[in-house]
């Protein structure tokens, strides 16, 4: 799988799954900066294989950028641009601590439910475990804050597209996707998310399966 919008500048091998939102934020920087990527998928045996051959922590995204190993989703979109240093999507200034703290809370979010949502496939919910439960307290809290401290701007159709939007953006479309959080009950982060989904980069990495 490649992006639509690919120069010869930089080509990108990207461990991950279409379903993963740290995977998709790197897809979704790559296109709007317009780099090309391959996407090799670790869902599978061989996937995973390949994955913890690169990766001591076994964890997506990985990526080979010109034969160097990057981990991490935050580590891989700031190093693609700061390396682009492309206008559609700035660099994170250092002292950005605005942007900075709603990436963390995004994040916090986002671990929180993905934790639950995978013990609730081992049959552990909020109902038989104190911890699932403070999963979900600890998403709410968070989308809570969020809801409130948001700029107005984000849902806003404005040019500039900023890193903390599309952590936002990815957290909140796979909250959706798994059904494991009411967003709705979040309407200006529900503008914020129907506002991304009209981008391009957007549409074309909509998580499926």
């Amino acid at each position: 799988m490649e992006s639509r919008m690919a120069t010869a500048e930089t080509t990108i091998r990207l461990y991950g799954t279409v379903t993963s939102p740290y995977v998709r934020r790197v897809r979704i920087v790559a296109e709007e900066i317009g780099l090309k990527y391959t996407l090799l998928e670790t869902a599978s045996a061989e996937g995973q294989g390949k994955l913890r051959e690169r990766t001591p922590i076994w964890k997506v995204p990985a990526a080979e950028i010109h034969g160097q190993l990057v981990f991490d989703s935050h580590t891989i979109t700031e190093f693609l641009l700061v390396r682009a240093n492309s206008s559609v999507i700035p660099p994170l200034a250092a002292d950005d601590i605005a942007a900075r703290n709603a990436i963390n809370v995004a994040d916090g979010a986002l671990d929180a439910l993905i934790n639950a949502f995978n013990l609730a496939k081992d049959g552990v919910t909020s109902d038989t475990a104190s911890y699932v439960k403070k999963q979900h307290e600890r998403a709410e809290s968070s989308l809570r804050w969020l809801e409130q401290e948001i700029p107005e701007s984000w849902a806003g159709d404005k040019p500039q597209l900023g890193l903390a939007e599309v952590v936002l953006g990815c957290s909140l479309a796979w909250m959706r996707f798994r059904d494991v959080y009411p967003v709705a009950r979040h309407p200006r982060l529900v503008r914020v998310l129907e506002t991304l989904e009209r981008r391009p980069s957007f549409v074309s990495t909509q998580p499926t399966g």
